[in-house]
């Protein structure tokens, strides 16, 4: 009895096997392909100060929204290759993100950092002078990341200007331990009316093990078996499926709780500690004596020329519009004398009067990560912002409104690439 049992088991065993293969040679000779949905392992490490990082001088294939051949450079950046040691009569930018800075959707030439670094060039307050951006982004970073990444790497390239590329789908939520949940990164505290680093997730348990060849054979297997990622990928669009209600679905990364004032403890605490980190930013650089200059992105909900969709969900969270997080960043901003460029505003506008959609790849109507169309417009607008605070520093620091960049004397049009702003 024991040995018919294991006779067909490992029949059984056999024929999902053979199954599996087929299904495996039947994706491949169809071309369907999904390596990127959790094939990241590989293309990570450990970092004491950040929780995660690129690893340094690593290539893959990209597939998540858009297809793009990925090359992270020697500095762990997904950028150029840049010496630390400014060179001379250089105005050095660092970009500091999150995945929208990162852009592993599009090529590094066509992301904002690159675009916004090629129009600078023709800016008169830069006559003279080489403009460089350094782009620091890194999916998945809150701000408590950002300003990480700032004391510990960024200032080690001497930048003349700090860009905070805040996401406002989930940087607040990124920066509160109860909202995000992650045992694994670093978070920022408040004790006795200061911000404490909290640096516990280098004592958390499998902190380290997550990059451990384990996990790291997980990963190669996924990221070499097309079955496994059709399964990751199915995973991925059972959540992006309409709501009950028939309002379109959220961007995966995207948090309701941040469209509408904070309505408990937990959110209006994620709220203080993100505009004291981004206080406690601005303030260490210009104690440095460089000039910082916070963007607020956009995201799809809130960049939908279709206002039939836009109109359901303000209904559903009992908003006027979708703009809670950027108004209330930019009185703050306003507030602290913090120079700030509010994206969102702008994004609904040109889609609307184009008819185009800023977010989203191959059909994802206004989902996901800014396409190249979107970068462009992104990359033009802070080139123009940029540009102005170097025309109009000193007597005063140029602070935005609402959807605009104020004062403004001069616009970055010029560059290499052709300039979308409205």
């Amino acid at each position: 009895m024991l040995r018919r049992f294991a006779l067909n088991l490992a029949l059984l065993t056999l024929s999902v096997i053979l199954a599996l293969a087929c299904v495996e040679i039947g994706l491949r000779i169809a071309g369907v392909a999904y390596p990127s949905w959790v094939d990241v392992a590989r293309f990570q490490a450990p970092d004491p100060y950040m929780g995660i990082a690129a690893r340094a001088g690593s290539q893959f294939e990209w597939r998540l929204e858009n297809d793009n051949f990925v090359r992270i450079s020697n500095q762990g950046l997904h950028d150029f290759e840049h010496s630390r040691q400014k060179p001379p009569n250089t105005f050095r930018i660092a970009v500091l993100g999150d995945s929208y800075a990162e852009a592993l959707q599009v090529p590094v030439e066509k992301n904002f950092s690159s675009v916004m670094q090629q129009q600078l060039q023709a800016c008169p307050g830069f006559s003279g002078k080489r403009v460089e951006v350094i782009n620091f982004g890194m999916h998945g970073f809150g701000t408590a990341q950002e300003l990480q990444m700032l004391r510990h790497y960024a200032w080690d390239y001497s930048p003349d200007l700090v860009l905070l590329a805040f996401f406002t789908g989930n940087d607040v939520q990124n920066n509160s331990r109860d909202l995000q949940q992650d045992p694994y990164r670093p978070y920022f505290v408040h004790q006795g009316g200061n911000l404490v680093l909290d640096d516990s997730f280098l004592r958390a348990p499998g902190f380290q093990t997550q990059f451990d060849a384990r996990h790291r054979f997980a990963s190669w297997a996924v990221g070499n078996s097309r079955v496994l990622q059709v399964i990751f990928a199915a995973k991925h669009y059972m959540t992006a499926r309409k709501n009950d209600d028939g309002t379109r679905p959220f961007d995966v990364g995207n948090d309701e709780g941040v469209y509408h004032p904070p309505t408990d403890g937990t959110w209006r605490e994620a709220w203080s500690l993100t505009e004291d980190l981004i206080a406690t930013m601005n303030n260490e650089v210009k104690a440095r004596g460089s000039q910082f200059l916070l963007v607020t992105l956009s995201t799809g909900l809130q960049a939908d020329p279709d206002p039939s969709g836009r109109t359901q969900l303000e209904k559903r969270f009992g908003v006027n519009d979708l703009f809670y997080p950027d108004d209330r960043l930019h009185q703050f901003a306003t507030t602290e004398q913090i120079p700030v460029l509010t994206l969102a505003p702008i994004f609904l506008k040109y889609a609307e009067e184009h008819r185009v959609e800023l977010h989203g790849f191959h059909g994802e109507r206004n989902q996901g990560h800014w396409n190249e169309l979107g970068h462009q417009l992104g990359g033009s607008l802070m080139a123009r912002a940029v540009c102005e605070m170097q025309n109009s520093l000193p007597p005063k620091t140029a602070v935005a409104a609402r959807g605009e960049f104020i004062p403004g004397r001069a616009s970055a049009t010029g560059g290499q690439s052709q300039s979308v702003m409205p």
